[in-house]
């Protein structure tokens, strides 16, 4: 009886003790993984980025470099790692995926959003960016248009928006009657139409906003701030951007969110954001994670 109990005791014990064990592995985990991620990248002392060369996002300046959001928060985060070499590789838009699965590029830095669809092919960092809405307006916003809202209560203001874009959609589901938004076929024409005054305002996401504004010869427009689009969940509808990784590199991920919520944190990411043109409305935020997002609550 003496020896039955000693043996349950030893085997109590050892059973304790490897519950114990993974215990602390499992809450050790992702930052022990981040810690090896670390440790390799140094080793490996480069990194592959893929771009889709567009403005602000991801693409080559005059001189060849390698420039944008994406890239400079990238280089940001990854060279007080020890990386040394941070390759940028230039692709269509819809290659950018299966060329990191293809183990051509370790990641893709190119205001790739975050969807569900896209959650399924691969995993992303948390969002760095809020990419809703944004209205371009005459210079000194005659109307004080700050909001979809200020539209609808105003019968005099003209919006302009693009041929069944995302953004024309929000403003009429915000409440825009669909009767006093002007559609147009690109771009070009819908700024146009705004400089030329034949309407007040024009709907366009922020990122196109920001490479119009960027132009040197468009004159007597600028950006509505601060501007409200289309609320959903108690938030304004966006596209949340995001760093994308292969699947299987969970601690090349988690390694880059800790960096990420350290340049939040020391105003990097503002910095960044600033130099492109981007503000305070494209900011994303604190409750709006990876996971809702792919979970499609935003």
């Amino acid at each position: 009886m003496h020896k039955q109990a000693r043996i349950f005791h030893r085997l109590y014990r050892a059973a304790a003790a490897a519950a114990l064990a993974l215990a602390c592995a499992g809450l050790a985990g992702p930052a022990a993984q981040a810690a090896t991620a670390q440790e390799t990248l140094a080793q490996k002392g480069s990194v592959t980025i893929g771009i889709h060369n567009r403005a602000p996002w991801g693409y080559r300046d005059e001189q060849g470099e390698a420039v944008g959001f994406h890239p400079d928060l990238v280089r940001a985060a990854l060279a007080p790692l020890g990386v040394k070499k941070i390759e940028f590789v230039v692709s269509e838009f819809g290659a950018l995926i299966p060329g990191m699965m293809a183990h051509r590029t370790d990641m893709i830095a190119s205001g790739i959003a975050i969807t569900p669809q896209r959650c399924k092919a691969v995993i992303f960092s948390e969002p760095d960016l809020a990419v809703g809405d944004s209205l371009i307006v005459a210079a000194g916003n005659p109307y004080k248009i700050h909001s979809y809202a200020d539209i609808t209560a105003n019968p005099k203001i003209r919006l302009g928006g693009g041929r069944g874009t995302l953004n024309t959609k929000n403003a009429i589901d915000a409440g825009v009657p669909q009767e006093r938004i002007t559609q147009f076929q690109d771009t070009e024409a819908l700024v146009s139409a705004v400089i030329a005054g034949r309407i007040d305002a024009a709907t366009l996401s922020a990122p196109s906003v920001v490479s119009v504004l960027q132009d040197p010869k468009v004159k007597g427009v600028e950006r509505a701030l601060p501007f409200t689009g289309l609320v959903r969940n108690g938030v304004p509808a966006a596209m949340y951007t995001a760093i994308a990784f292969r699947p299987e590199d969970t601690a090349l991920r988690d390694l880059y969110n800790q960096r990420l919520a350290q340049l939040k944190a020391d105003g990097t990411v503002r910095k960044i954001m600033a130099k492109y043109g981007f503000t305070d409305d494209d900011v994303a935020p604190p409750a709006v994670t990876t996971q809702a997002v792919c979970d499609g609550k935003y």
